[in-house]
């Protein structure tokens, strides 16, 4: 095994990664470009202006290297920009956004009768009986408090670069904790997900989220494969800001769109409602802005009565990944907004030099300001 100096960057609610080597540069200027959301850049017609009110917004988020940006409201989509040559149906790295993926994929599944997420995650992972992660529930790997194992070296360069069974390898780590007692943001811990579904499902973790989620939404997303075929959950889907958008969508529709019952409505209010007491800005692999006991990374401080966006409503969600990816969804304006960021997800240099970036801070204050004036 390689020896890594560690670096870590927290962006937001994100830690990024361990790394192997020194720092990158990301610097990002483009010029914009606006387009509409029925057409591609690949397309000679002519595109549509955004809606000015998000002008402001949208300069924030070029300003912070984004590649993307899409904006709907009350069902529309009023903006979409583009920069550094990034067309609108293009894919690229989600990284922890996958999380929120990986959660509709448990609750579709326990819609179709294939488990409880509150059953004992070794009634799938068999190789847990008789250890002390036997009792450790789906619903507490959704939570982030399953009590596995973590590390930042393990987590971050082990799992995401050296491991080529991802799955077997997060299985095959011990029991930290006692289930339920604490909160930490655990790749490895998510990744044993992908064994419960396929064990569950009784096939293809990739192949059931196209047909159960990606191809039902309309999103060209796909579930990137490990080296042995176990579909990445902590990390790894390929999409960009429209699929993301209509992953945001779902909830915010309370599971259903145009009449198509996705995943129930129970779950997703379990899935956007604080899933433990010791972290509250957090659902079932969904970033919260409730205010309470709040935690944002793995090992940081737990803070009292706050939210992790103050200047936002407390229903507000998102799913965020490391080097700006961020879905946000806001359920009292009937609003979402989209970003992502181009980053090399298979450079450790350029990983590394991304940590520098909060893109949840840069949309809330950003959005913050104009929320009034939407209102209206």
């Amino acid at each position: 095994m390689r020896r890594c100096r560690v670096l870590v960057a927290f962006i937001g609610a994100t830690v990024v990664l361990a790394a192997c080597a020194g720092g990158g540069d990301n610097e990002s200027v483009a010029e914009l470009v606006s387009v509409s959301s029925q057409e591609s850049a690949s397309t000679s017609t002519a595109l549509a202006q955004p809606d000015d009110t998000f002008a402001s917004l949208a300069a924030a988020v070029e300003g912070a290297g984004a590649n993307c940006l899409v904006i709907e409201r009350e069902g529309r989509v009023v903006g979409e920009w583009l920069w550094q040559g990034f067309g609108p149906e293009a894919l690229q790295e989600g990284f922890s956004t996958t999380k929120s993926v990986a959660a509709t994929l448990v609750g579709i599944a326990q819609d179709q009768g294939k488990l409880s997420i509150d059953q004992p995650a070794s009634d799938f992972i068999t190789e847990w009986k008789g250890t002390p992660s036997e009792q450790v529930t789906i619903r507490q790997l959704l939570s982030n408090t399953s009590g596995r194992f973590h590390d930042v070296v393990t987590d971050y360069a082990q799992l995401a670069f050296l491991e080529q069974d991802k799955s077997s390898f997060a299985v095959a780590l011990g029991q930290q904790h006692d289930p339920g007692t604490r909160w930490v943001y655990n790749n490895a811990a998510v990744q044993t997900l992908e064994v419960v579904l396929e064990r569950a499902v009784g096939g293809s973790v990739a192949s059931f989220a196209k047909q159960n989620l990606f191809d039902r939404l309309g999103m060209s997303s796909r579930l990137s494969l490990d080296g042995v075929g176990n579909a990445g959950l902590f990390a790894g889907m390929q999409t960009n800001c429209r699929d993301l958008t209509a992953l945001v969508r779902l909830y915010l529709a309370g599971g259903e769109v145009n009449g198509d019952r996705i995943v129930s409505s129970g779950f997703v209010d379990e899935a956007l409602t604080p899933s433990s007491e010791v972290n509250e800005a957090y659902g079932f692999l969904w970033w919260l802005n409730t205010r309470g006991t709040v935690q944002s990374s793995a090992e940081g401080s737990t803070r009292q009565g706050v939210s992790l966006l103050g200047a936002l409503d407390e229903d507000v969600f998102y799913a965020s990944g490391a080097c700006g990816q961020v879905a946000m969804g806001f359920p009292q304006d009937e609003l979402i907004i989209s970003v992502m960021r181009p980053v090399e997800s298979t450079s450790i240099t350029a990983l590394a030099g991304c940590g520098a970036v909060n893109m949840e801070s840069v949309v809330a204050d950003a959005i913050a300001p104009l929320l009034e004036q939407l209102r209206q």
